[in-house]
């Protein structure tokens, strides 16, 4: 293989290709509003002269993305990136992609700014910093990722995932737990990605986790315990019977709301499907 070729090969195998993608896919998915007012952010005109009268009119909407694919083309990954936050257009980096990379830079990744740091998370929703008061470490034993300082406790819950370096926290992760697991036993659920039943999900965690490890992070949970009263209901039988209602689902969606907020519409790595 040629030097090229090899360049060639490195390029459509590399984080600044998943950008140029990842923009392309939004570019088309949003409002043409969106878009005039990014070209407009960006200096470019909406309008075009007819070439058959002296007349301007409107770029639709594929002259629009086509311009400024163009603008952003040689525009480096973080500028990009930057771009696209002040103007409030979220893009979708996804963990399973981030992986297929060879020799993938987690660094690299946090250079773009997309994951957003659990301080700023905090700070921009108190409400969050008062709940998420419980926190255990990650560590890899045996080639799985676990906690040994995770308390077992029937109780339901959310929790942030985050990796670490240089005393930062980094999101890459949010999620709920249901009461019959605890924090405690989600984590041991994620160590099922270790084997070929175990859930894309948790294959990924593995991988992301013990790859960041590998490069000088730690890792951790941040986590609410939610504690829920019981209550009575009719059984089959017209018997009460006592239980838990599980309460997470919608507010998993006001976290993942929240975040967004706080992140310019991009979501963690681990949820971009989460908008």
């Amino acid at each position: 293989m040629n030097s090229l070729s090899k360049t060639s090969l490195i390029y459509e195998n590399s984080i600044h290709k998943l950008i140029c993608n990842s923009i392309e896919k939004k570019l088309k998915n949003i409002k043409l509003e969106q878009l005039q007012m990014l070209a407009n952010n960006l200096e470019i005109s909406l309008i075009k002269k007819k070439t058959d009268k002296d007349k301007f009119i409107k770029k639709n909407k594929m002259e629009l993305i086509n311009e400024l694919n163009e603008n952003l083309k040689n525009k480096s990954n973080s500028i990009k990136i930057d771009i696209l936050k002040s103007n409030n257009i979220g893009i979708e980096i996804e963990v399973k992609d981030l992986l297929k990379i060879e020799d993938f830079d987690i660094d690299e990744l946090i250079e773009l700014n997309i994951c957003l740091t659990l301080e700023k998370f905090l700070i921009d929703h108190p409400t969050i910093a008062e709940k998420f008061t419980n926190s255990c470490d990650l560590i890899n034993i045996n080639n799985t990722i676990k906690s040994t300082n995770c308390i077992p406790c029937e109780v339901q819950g959310l929790y942030i995932l985050t990796i670490n370096k240089n005393d930062i926290d980094y999101i890459v992760k949010l999620g709920s737990f249901a009461e019959s697991q605890g924090m405690y036993k989600r984590i041991c659920s994620f160590g099922g990605g270790n084997y070929d039943t175990g859930s894309a999900t948790n294959k990924w965690f593995q991988s992301f986790i013990k790859k960041a490890m590998e490069q000088n992070y730690t890792s951790k949970f941040t986590y609410y315990n939610k504690n829920q009263e019981k209550i009575l209901i009719d059984d089959l039988d017209d018997a009460k019977i006592e239980m838990s209602p599980y309460v997470m689902r919608p507010l998993e969606a006001q976290l993942f709301k929240k975040y967004n907020l706080s992140n310019s519409n991009i979501p963690p790595i681990f949820g971009s499907n989460c908008l």
